[in-house]
């Protein structure tokens, strides 16, 4: 059978396995979330509601009344809402893909958006597999993340954290093919790179990697990388400002507005914050999230263990400054998200789970197939 038909085989597979994989929010209402009524009065607003209005309708109608039972300081206090409203300004895409769905899917437009992207964020982790594995590696491993908990819980809930996933993996598959094939490739890194800037904040991971290849290769193709990208997002972050002192404040404060947030008080709060984040990720693995914490912390240590003392290729430079980056990331709003916020960690974590499938492969007494190296060699062009 011919590679592309067996890719094409597998690729349906994924899609198959990852609608399986959040099958029980397939039909049904949305288990709302502040974040995901945040989207839903965006997609409304762009369907023409006043700002205003929107949020009136989303948060003082039916669909907010259980959380306003639940959360009345937050999700039943307007005020809270509207300050809170200015940091999801910027995260349009999805409540813009939402507004075009709402006729048809209803109140569940942001949460079959959010579904879409999960298998989306499958599929662009198996196409990022393929540059580097063959398709006995890069397919179970595809399958493992579609069934990643973290990734099906965040993607089961009407938000932006599967395409958020989705759009910086396929920025960085754009990346490393330009910096490989050539600058033919910088319109889709430009492209990807856009569209999360306006889904997500994570396009700091994608920035940040390529900014420690231009310094340290001094590649052309990795120059070009770096300005089409700012070229790309500085405007936007310049048109649709968030005010991140605040925003951190904030978040370390217990989610409630900081009425004079200094950036004293901020990093006041940070050791402290930091322990608690710890504490509580190792609470959430204790009490039964071990596939996800097994999953990116053994990838990300085979990731760099595996390829320790090795001259590596621009792709593993890029992918190890993208983990760096990811970490950063995550503690730059070191508080508790069930392992949302670390979700950006999952590309290069299946890329490391790859290379130790890849490992054990090579050690079992089975026929060996010819490797795409991850790692350069002397026969391997750069």
């Amino acid at each position: 059978m011919e590679r592309p038909l067996r890719i094409t085989i597998v690729a349906l597979a994924l899609i198959v396995a990852s609608l399986v994989a959040v099958g029980g929010s397939l039909s049904g209402p949305p288990r709302w979330t502040p974040d995901g009524l945040f989207y839903h009065a965006r997609a409304l607003e762009l369907r023409g509601a006043d700002h205003d209005a929107a949020l009136s309708t989303t948060f003082q109608g039916p669909l907010a009344a259980d959380l306003r039972r639940l959360d009345p300081e937050r999700t039943g206090d307007m005020g809270w809402v509207r300050f809170n409203a200015q940091f999801y300004e910027r995260r349009v895409a999805v409540p813009a893909a939402a507004a075009v769905l709402e006729p048809i899917a209803g109140d569940r437009a942001v949460l079959d958006v959010s579904l879409a992207g999960h298998v989306a964020a499958v599929l662009a982790i198996f196409a990022l597999l393929l540059l580097r594995f063959r398709l006995a590696v890069a397919g179970p491993v595809a399958l493992a993340v579609a069934f990643l908990p973290a990734l099906v819980d965040h993607s089961s809930f009407p938000q932006t954290d599967s395409w958020g996933l989705a759009l910086m993996t396929g920025a960085l598959i754009s990346g490393i093919l330009a910096l490989e094939r050539g600058p033919r490739w910088l319109v889709p890194w430009t492209a990807a790179l856009g569209l999360l800037a306006l889904t997500r904040d994570s396009t700091w991971v994608p920035l940040l990697a390529v900014l420690w290849i231009t310094v340290t290769l001094r590649s052309r193709v990795a120059v070009g990388l770096l300005a089409t990208a700012a070229l790309t997002t500085l405007p936007i972050f310049l048109l649709i400002p968030v005010p991140m002192r605040e925003l951190l404040a904030q978040m370390l404060n217990g989610a409630q507005p900081v009425s004079d947030p200094t950036w004293s008080f901020i990093i006041g709060r940070y050791p402290d914050a930091i322990l608690e984040l710890v504490r509580a990720n190792g609470g959430f693995v204790r009490d039964g999230q071990w596939y996800t914490a097994a999953f990116l912390l053994g990838g990300l240590l085979a990731l760099f263990l595996l390829t320790r003392g090795a001259r590596g290729s621009m792709a593993l430079t890029m992918l190890k400054a993208a983990t760096v980056a990811g970490v950063a990331y995550v503690l730059t709003v070191p508080v508790f998200s069930a392992f949302r916020l670390e979700l950006v960690l999952v590309p290069m974590a299946a890329v490391g789970v790859a290379l130790a499938v890849e490992r054990l492969l090579e050690l079992a007494p089975v026929p060996r197939f010819e490797r795409k190296a991850f790692v350069a060699t002397p026969r391997t062009k750069i």
